[in-house]
């Protein structure tokens, strides 16, 4: 699995390599994030952002979904965001994680300063026709239901998002993401911490996320669909990180 050391420099990122494994095994590299990743970072977001797929097929505007999005976490707590990058000639990146340590200083940040500045914009370029009609009905769920159908989340707790690109997945590549962020947050006296995510039941069951050390702190069912993806809840799952040692090897 990828890894970083305490001073930043990317290490093997092979996963459960052995001889044998080797030329079947993905080679990636997990480091610090740096202001050069920005915009790989924020398009990878984007061509993630709705169940892993691009989210040009509910919204429009990218730039305001990297905003809202990434905004916070590369500009006020870049020291807590990773990324994972390909071992090839010209390294790519294919995965990232952004985590929050100071959930007070979110609060005061991210929602005066970053969510409603980019809301109002939004509104009005629903309201001018700026946006095409699915990206006002985005814009419109978001509103309207959002608050509504979100689950309950931890209060003064860290929390973490993070994306994998398609064709990447389910090869140690989030993992690794994790157990880096996740050091990083003990190292910093940070034991809990909480994600958010849709979960799809067809796609996987709860076991899932308690096999990673995770527990269900709550879940919502949501009017955000997909074919083929069955009944989706907005689920908020936890974990005390010291517990997650022997899953991530902390």
């Amino acid at each position: 699995m990828g890894q970083i050391s305490k001073q930043g420099t990317p290490l093997d990122g092979m996963d459960k390599i052995n001889k044998e494994e080797e030329s079947k095994t993905l080679a990636f590299a997990v480091r610090a994030y740096s202001r050069a990743d920005r915009h790989q970072v924020r398009s990878l977001c984007c061509n993630t952002g709705y169940f892993g797929y691009p989210v040009e097929s509910v919204f429009q505007d990218r730039k305001w979904f990297a905003d809202f999005n990434t905004s916070y976490y590369l500009r006020f707590e870049p020291d807590s965001c990773y990324v994972a990058e390909e071992r090839r000639e010209t390294p790519r990146i294919i995965g990232y994680i952004l985590g929050c340590k100071h959930p007070v200083k979110f609060n005061l940040i991210f929602y005066p300063f970053i969510a409603t500045p980019l809301i109002l914009k939004a509104v009005m370029k629903s309201l001018f026709r700026i946006y095409d009609t699915k990206s006002k009905a985005y814009i419109k769920h978001l509103i309207i239901k959002g608050s509504r159908e979100r689950p309950k989340r931890p209060s003064r707790t860290a929390h973490f998002h993070f994306n994998v690109e398609k064709g990447y997945r389910n090869k140690g590549v989030g993992r690794a993401l994790i157990r880096t962020l996740f050091r990083h947050f003990l190292e910093n006296s940070v034991h809990d911490v909480y994600g958010e995510l849709l979960h799809a039941e067809k796609l996987r069951d709860e076991s899932f996320y308690t096999a990673h050390g995770f527990k269900f702190y709550d879940k919502k069912p949501t009017s955000i669909q997909k074919e083929g993806f069955g009944r989706i809840h907005w689920v908020t799952v936890t974990a005390r990180i010291e517990e997650t040692k022997d899953i991530f090897d902390l």
